[in-house]
């Protein structure tokens, strides 16, 4: 289990240090094996404006991008992105920063009689992502010259933490920050739902809910959302989701993993449509059961 440590700080205000805070919850069965502190991936990487994008003059597939970084006159800076144009907002190395996950100290140097004072980089080269889909670009408000560690979740902790007890309970970010309350004596933040209250309608359900083994999964609830809008999470569910080892597929998906995570609590969205396709004029009927040894289950939805 990933265990992000500015998460955790959000739901228990415990102010241990980080190698303190690993070794209470060693000693409690909660193995820490690894502390991976993102805050070294990316010091002095900054916010840049791209101001102008031109073909290099003596390679194809290199670009001269003018680059304003908020300290007097803009950078110089050859990229290779295909992406690459003026306008965009990107994360760029300053000269004397070092990139840990690729191991590379930025140095200003000449690319085919060009010289380039940085370099723009993309979500791989910041550790982030393991293959490279271009230079990154913020679509949210950012200031040039601000560091890109906060905005990316690069100014965090990340816990693998490793259960070697039955414990349940605790395979949450809820569930660590209770244990934490308890081992430090830490007051617990956790947020308050808003009671929701049912609407009554006489309206038959348009699903049909059934338990095959109603010992093993005692209850299974469902409901119909309408007028969904699917699209890419915020950049901070991403951001989440990123540091606990998951990837983002759209706001649908997403959110059902955030619940998991938070709270341990499972949960499916299913597509109302493609279901009423497959049933065709009979009633939608979902169905609770568990996969037999050597089968794996059928997922509607990717």
């Amino acid at each position: 289990m990933r265990v992000s440590l500015r998460w955790l700080r959000e739901l228990v205000a415990v102010d241990l240090d980080v190698t303190i805070l690993a070794d209470r919850l060693t000693m409690a069965g909660f193995e820490v094996e690894e502390i991976e502190d993102r805050r070294t991936w990316a010091e002095g990487v900054v916010v840049g404006h791209i101001l102008a994008c031109e073909p290099h003059p003596d390679a194809q597939k290199l670009r001269v991008c003018q680059v304003d970084v908020g300290q007097g006159e803009p950078r110089t800076i050859v990229c290779g992105a295909p992406n690459a144009a003026a306008g965009l907002y990107v994360p760029v190395a300053l000269p004397g920063a070092y990139l840990a996950k690729i191991d590379l100290k930025i140095r200003p140097a000449k690319l085919r009689g060009v010289k380039s004072e940085g370099m723009i980089c993309s979500l791989a080269e910041l550790g982030l992502t393991k293959e490279s889909e271009g230079i990154h670009t913020f679509t949210d408000a950012v200031t040039v010259g601000q560091d890109v560690r906060p905005l990316l979740g690069l100014d965090d902790v990340i816990l693998h933490l490793s259960s070697t007890a039955n414990r349940a309970d605790a395979l949450s970010m809820v569930g660590i920050a209770r244990e934490v309350a308890a081992l430090t004596g830490a007051p617990l933040m956790l947020p308050t739902p808003k009671a929701i209250a049912p609407k009554k309608s006489r309206a038959k359900a348009p699903v049909q809910l059934a338990i095959a083994d109603p010992q093993a999964c005692p209850a299974y609830c469902g409901t119909l959302m309408t007028n969904v809008q699917i699209g890419p999470s915020p950049p901070w569910l991403q951001q989440r989701l990123e540091a606990a080892g998951l990837r983002a597929i759209n706001n649908v998906v997403d959110i059902t993993n955030y619940i998991l995570l938070k709270w341990g609590q499972p949960l499916h969205a299913f597509d109302w449509d493609r279901l009423q396709r497959v049933a065709a004029q009979t009633p939608v009927k979902a169905r609770g059961a568990f996969c037999q040894g050597g089968r794996n289950p059928e997922n509607l939805g990717r």
